[in-house]
């Protein structure tokens, strides 16, 4: 099959797979005790009132008209209004999305920057000290939740070296203005390097915190990869030719072995944007994953919704991406 009719097959399942994941959490939600309009004004509000507040909803009528209803404004953008915040969902979620973004492009940057030449390392010094402390880094850094390991940075590096700020976005001083919502990439736009330079400085530990979980995996696929690779026949057969070690691992065993580095890389994204959650709790960062929890914890059921659903549509999207990149790279991919 050809690589645009793929594209397309794998773009039309999008739609389903988005559909079946909001019914899924749009009956899921209905289905849990409790009544949100209770949750957010409180119990002590008259029975009318509630009634009233719960008409201006919409959450009086049946669960299928609000499910058809929800279902055929979604798909135009409509993401509906939250109940806790009285603004468009969408709204809200453009609001807090870069930080999210921000946060996950830096912390999937350091993985690769670091994880992928650790891995390389560890195969070319196969079975020497060098390759057993990086598997044994590897296990270490693994077997460590992300939560704790952000936890022991703002210990360390926070507040006893107060080297790196352990909350927040920017100092209360520095001001940036709004662009693209990615406060490095706004400053750097705006030639304003010492706001870059603290953005980066306030960005640095939530980003590590997350890349530590995401390194090891790399480090251990890019080194079996690039280990499976150098025993291929044509590797054998370069270097009996007097093919030089460097060029032979750099410009013949590399790119082969980087195809499962690519699609781990791409899966390592997906993970990392929604596990960035904890992370943006414990360093006070106001993206989607906070947004969601405090969603969660106010039944706001179209914010909820409307998280999910932006969710579904970037790991869907991203899928597909790294599917198209793996057969650019090797044409012998077929699909």
């Amino acid at each position: 099959m050809k690589l645009r009719y793929y594209v397309i097959i794998r773009g039309l399942l999008i739609l389903p797979t988005v559909v079946i994941l909001l019914s899924t959490v749009f009956f899921m939600m209905h289905i849990i005790p409790g009544d949100p309009v209770r949750v957010l004004y409180g119990e002590e509000l008259p029975e009318d009132y509630i009634e009233q507040v719960r008409h201006e909803l919409g959450l009086d009528r049946p669960m299928y008209v609000q499910y058809v209803a929800y279902m055929s404004k979604f798909f135009t953008g409509d993401l509906g209004i939250s109940f806790r915040y009285k603004v468009p969902v969408i709204k809200k979620i453009i609001d807090v999305y870069p930080v999210t973004a921000e946060l996950t492009i830096g912390a999937i940057m350091l993985s690769i920057l670091t994880g992928v030449p650790l891995g390389i390392l560890a195969a070319l010094k196969r079975d020497t000290f060098v390759d057993h402390i990086s598997r044994a880094l590897s296990l270490y850094l693994y077997s460590n939740p992300s939560f704790w390991t952000a936890l022991l940075l703002q210990l360390f590096f926070g507040l006893m070296l107060g080297i790196f700020p352990i909350s927040g976005r920017t100092p209360l001083h520095i001001s940036v203005e709004r662009v693209t919502g990615l406060l490095v990439l706004d400053s750097l736009l705006a030639g304003d390097f010492n706001a870059m330079f603290q953005c980066m400085r306030y960005l640095f530990l939530p980003c590590i915190s997350i890349a530590l979980s995401s390194l090891p995996m790399l480090s251990r696929i890019t080194r079996a990869s690039l280990i499976d690779v150098m025993g291929e026949d044509y590797i054998r057969t370069a270097r009996a030719t007097g093919v030089p070690e460097r060029k032979l691992v750099y410009s013949h065993a590399l790119r082969n072995a980087l195809l499962p580095v690519i699609t781990s890389i791409g899966f390592s994204f997906i993970w990392l944007l929604g596990g960035a959650t904890i992370i943006e709790q414990i360093f006070a960062l106001p993206g989607l994953g906070s947004l969601l929890i405090i969603s969660l914890t106010g039944r706001d059921f179209n914010l909820i919704q409307g998280i999910v659903g932006i969710y579904a549509i970037v790991v869907v999207i991203l899928n597909t991406l790294v599917d198209v990149v793996y057969a650019m790279i090797d044409p012998r991919i077929k699909f």
